[in-house]
């Protein structure tokens, strides 16, 4: 599969095709990987085929089926995944050895979190999106990953922060010692939004080119906003990728609830230390 990307590249394995970060694909010790909608077995309309949300309207076998063929192709042990519990919260999990294969293979015993990070190996940490934007944290020196759920919700607390910090208050990972990559995700052009959240927007984060009105329309670039959000922190700007395709733009390639509403499958980002 041809993909029109400046930062990523896709691999096929059989029916499935994941795509790469370029970027971390140079970080040693780490691997990485985002689902596309092909090559699953999901049938319900607006859920084919590769749909990895177990949360969804599909089958939990299917969406099981789904997990096994994703991480064949992109190099995961299924078993070993570890999921959030994704509620647009702006919580962070430690992840530890005890948290191997929660989320779709066993049942999570944490509520209310969107974001994960850990320093074991081989314990893929992932989060799913259908328009919001999935952040990924390598350590350059591998000491530790970390993955974050960023909605507008998510954006707005400033969930990438928390995650930052969580990678150095638990394993000592610096901010400049970090490559961040901001996955696919809707662009601004596809993200109107009401007058109030963008007022919000504009009292939290000033004033700039991430937030435009067009007359009585107002829209949100979620992806420059976690740029600004992990440059504030310390985040050196060369350490971040920010993908440039829009999963609203591109529904043939990912599920999108502004593209496709709200019966619509899930796809999903992983990253882990090898």
């Amino acid at each position: 599969m041809n993909i029109n990307s400046d930062v990523m590249y896709a691999e096929t394995k059989g029916d499935i095709t994941i795509l790469r970060f370029k970027s971390l694909s140079d970080v040693s010790g780490i691997n990485h990987a985002v689902s596309t909608r092909g090559g699953g077995v999901s049938t319900r309309h607006g859920l084919e085929s590769l749909n990895l949300g177990s949360h969804t309207a599909d089958d939990i076998e299917n969406v099981r089926e789904n997990y096994r063929r994703f991480c064949f192709a992109a190099g995961f042990d299924p078993m070993s995944t570890v999921l959030a519990n994704q509620t647009h919260s702006s919580n962070v999990r430690v992840v530890t050895l005890s948290d191997r294969g929660k989320g779709v293979f066993k049942e999570r015993d944490y509520t209310d979190v969107d974001a994960l990070v850990t320093n074991y190996k081989k314990i893929p940490l992932v989060i799913h999106t259908a328009d919001c934007v999935p952040v990924s944290f390598a350590d350059k020196e591998g000491r530790a990953i970390g993955i974050a759920h960023c909605g507008w919700r998510g954006t707005y607390s400033r969930l990438a922060a928390a995650t930052v910090d969580a990678m150095y208050q638990n394993y000592k990972v610096p901010p400049e010692d970090l490559i961040c990559t901001i996955g696919p995700c809707i662009c601004q052009s596809c993200y109107e939004v009401s007058e109030d959240l963008y007022q919000s927007f504009i009292e939290r984060f000033g004033k700039s080119s991430a937030l435009i009105r067009n007359g009585e329309s107002f829209y949100i670039d979620l992806a420059v906003i976690n740029k600004q959000i992990l440059l504030s922190k310390g985040v050196l700007e060369d350490s971040i990728t920010v993908s440039d395709l829009c999963t609203c733009c591109n529904t043939e390639l990912f599920f999108s609830h502004r593209g496709q509403g709200p019966e619509r499958g899930i796809f999903a980002s992983v990253i882990e230390l090898i």
